[in-house]
């Protein structure tokens, strides 16, 4: 199995290695009444629909350091990190990376543009010699090397509190099962 080259620049829709992201829920504290701010669950997802392996660098528990929003007005919550180090991930093919955040913004903004797309800043292994969590905030920071994903809308009142998901095993699957089904589907 090949690997992909990724040490060049960022990989397209051409490439079949994705990037999307899912408006999940939009959230507001009302117990606290001195909260300002609103809140929005998304997920997303790095997609290797290629037949090689996508070798890339993140952060061990910050990979939130890999997402890029064209957006201001919004801002990530951290979650708390004890041992942050920079780790390799081998997408196999048809293999997903996903990365759940949540999002906020201050109630009262004039002018809020709730349409956003998140990117990813997909960096290969040989662009990290040297201090690779210093080249990953300045990629991230100049939005270098970044599949970007289609817009979404952030909603303050989501009335999708829940869905309904189908179960299915994909490890069970051998190749020719999964490129069956996969055909089945786009019928």
């Amino acid at each position: 199995m090949s690997i992909i080259n990724l040490n060049t620049s960022a990989q397209t829709k051409e490439s079949k290695i994705v990037f999307k992201a899912n408006f999940k829920g939009g959230y507001s504290d009302f117990d606290n009444k001195a909260d300002s701010n609103y809140y929005f669950l998304v997920e997303t997802k790095l997609i290797n629909n290629t037949d090689s392996i996508c070798e890339f660098v993140t952060m061990s528990c910050a990979s939130l350091i890999s997402i890029v929003k064209d957006s201001k007005q919004i801002n990530f919550l951290y979650h708390n990190c004890s041992g942050n180090y920079p780790t390799v991930i081998k997408l196999k093919p048809r293999e997903v990376f996903s990365i759940p955040f949540i999002l906020y913004r201050k109630k009262k903004i004039e002018g809020f543009k709730s349409e956003v797309k998140f990117g990813f800043v997909l960096v290969g292994t040989k662009l990290f010699r040297e201090s690779p969590r210093e080249k990953l905030a300045e990629m991230n920071e100049k939005q270098q090397n970044v599949i970007w994903s289609e817009p979404i809308t952030l909603e303050i009142c989501s009335f999708h509190p829940y869905e309904i998901l189908r179960e299915i095993n994909d490890s069970t699957y051998t190749d020719e099962d999964y490129n069956r089904i996969k055909k089945n589907r786009e019928k």
